[in-house]
């Protein structure tokens, strides 16, 4: 009986002291605060999506000098990345980015275009290879 008496005082006090210093609304709270930011935020800010290249940018005296356009030079593919699916390769240069010519603007410009989209839309590029310019669609896709 004395046993019994002593654990239930230790569960009174322990019972006390969550209540005094959890609030009971801290865990409603966090979840709410969880819950409330918009899936589009999150996928946005946290996974931006990606074409998997590798590039250079190539300026309009390079072009000029190799009889090239201007645009990001690719130099590498990533395996099973969306512009692997969509068939880029090496060597391609992207003059166009959803009708916005990129012949002007830096890598991380271009980078920041890219980002700025949502994962899973359709990106437009313009390729030149082989002195030939193709459209190409890509299904963007989180890193």
């Amino acid at each position: 009986m004395k046993k019994l008496l002593i654990i239930l005082f230790f569960l009174i006090i322990v019972i006390f002291i969550v209540t005094i210093y959890f609030p009971k609304n801290l865990k409603n709270n966090s979840n709410q605060q969880l819950t409330n930011v918009p899936t589009d935020k999150i996928s946005q800010t946290s996974f931006p999506p990606i074409l998997g290249i590798h590039y250079k940018m190539i300026d309009s005296q390079t072009a000029t000098q190799n009889k090239l356009v201007e645009g990001a030079y690719i130099t590498q593919v990533i395996k099973d990345s969306p512009a692997a699916q969509a068939n880029l390769q090496e060597e391609d240069i992207i003059t166009e980015i959803d009708g916005r010519e990129i012949s002007k603007l830096d890598k991380q410009s271009i980078y920041n275009l890219i980002s700025a989209l949502k994962p899973g839309s359709q990106v437009n590029l313009l390729i030149w290879r082989n002195n030939i310019i193709k459209s190409f669609l890509v299904n963007l896709k989180y890193k």
